[in-house]
Parts: structure tokens; sequence; C-alpha cells
């Protein structure tokens, strides 16, 4: 079993959804912290069950796809390390952006 590390950034993005979600209706921002956080979850004891994402790589990709997003991670020895946590219907470039911007330097 995995530990989950979540940087800074995936804390803020995370964070960021929530707030957003719940100024739109209340409640829906504990129900996208919830199935982020069950997601989380399945990744600590399956940490290679997100496919590689071609453009960040050596990052993984794991899909929420009934909140349209996507956690971001990479397996570094027995750590699962959360880069993002961003959504999907923004422009790809601007999701590739982020991912090199968050990978070590």
């Amino acid at each position: 079993m995995n530990e989950n590390l979540m940087l800074s950034g995936a804390e803020q993005d995370l964070f960021g959804h929530y707030c957003r979600l719940e100024e739109r209706r209340e409640g829906a921002g504990v129900k996208f912290d919830e199935a982020i956080h069950e997601q989380l979850e399945l990744l600590r004891f399956n940490p290679f069950m997100g496919p590689v994402y071609p453009a960040a790589s050596p990052m993984r990709r794991r899909l929420v796809l009934e909140w349209d997003a996507g956690i971001y991670y990479s397996v570094e020895g027995r750590r699962n390390v959360i880069h993002a946590i961003l959504h999907l219907r923004q422009d790809a470039a601007s999701i590739h952006a982020i991912l090199l911007s968050r990978l070590p330097q």
C-alpha cells in the first residue's frame, strides 16, 4: 500500500474546485472532494491504475469523469505524489503547461 503525498499545487487545485462548486451549488464542493478522495484511496492500493500521461511522463492520470477532473500523479517508490487536480475541459496546451511547471526541475 502506497502513501499519497499531495503537493501544494494540487491542494490549491482541489480547494479552488471546491470553492467554485460550492458557489454554484451548496454541497457540490463537498461531493467533489469526496469523489477525489475516494479515487486517491484507490490509488493507495493500486498506484499503477492510472495510465501514464504521455504529455508529462512520468506522470499518470486518474480520471474522475463524473466531475470532468483528472488527478495527475507520479509513483515514486512507496509514494503517490499528487502533482495536480485539473478540470479536463480546458485547453490541452494549458494542462500540459501546468503539469510541466509542476515537475521537479
